[in-house]
């Protein structure tokens, strides 16, 4: 092989990987919620749409999650006061991290996250169809799953 074919051929190259390497850096664009929240109010968002039925504990006291899409991305509680909560997520269809956490809800607004979520698949068990009933103690608080 000559000399010029070689050089051609390895500017072609490095030209090529630094079109791929712009094309393929063009950034991220952030997750935010649609609009402002308000204070009390925590939102999760999950990488991907999960089934449920879903399982939400906060400070120890079951909350029931209402579902109003068969397959949904976004969990909203309502009703929080102001002050550290603990939570606790469960699905026995999807896997979510992190399943738990404390959320510090301030007075002036809401807090947003986002969460990962994928599809367990497994085939010896199929998910629970059971509603938790809403426990006393919540104070108000209120979960949906659209």
């Amino acid at each position: 092989m000559h000399r010029r074919c070689f050089r051609t051929m390895a500017t072609a190259a490095l030209a090529a990987a630094i079109a791929l390497a712009a094309v393929g850096c063009k950034g991220t664009k952030p997750i935010l919620p649609k609009r402002p929240l308000p204070s009390g109010t925590f939102q999760l968002r999950f990488t991907k749409k999960i089934r449920g039925p879903l399982e939400l504990t906060i400070n120890g006291e079951r909350v029931p999650v209402a579902q109003k899409k068969k397959k949904a991305r976004t969990l909203t509680v309502t009703g929080l006061p102001v002050g550290t909560h603990r939570y606790f997520i469960y699905c026995p269809a999807d896997v979510m991290g992190p399943d738990l956490g404390d959320v510090e809800m301030g007075p002036n607004a809401g807090v947003f996250q986002v969460h990962f979520s994928q599809r367990m698949r497994v085939a010896y068990r199929e998910p629970s169809q059971e509603t938790t009933p809403k426990t006393a103690g919540t104070g108000g608080i209120a979960a949906v799953l659209e």
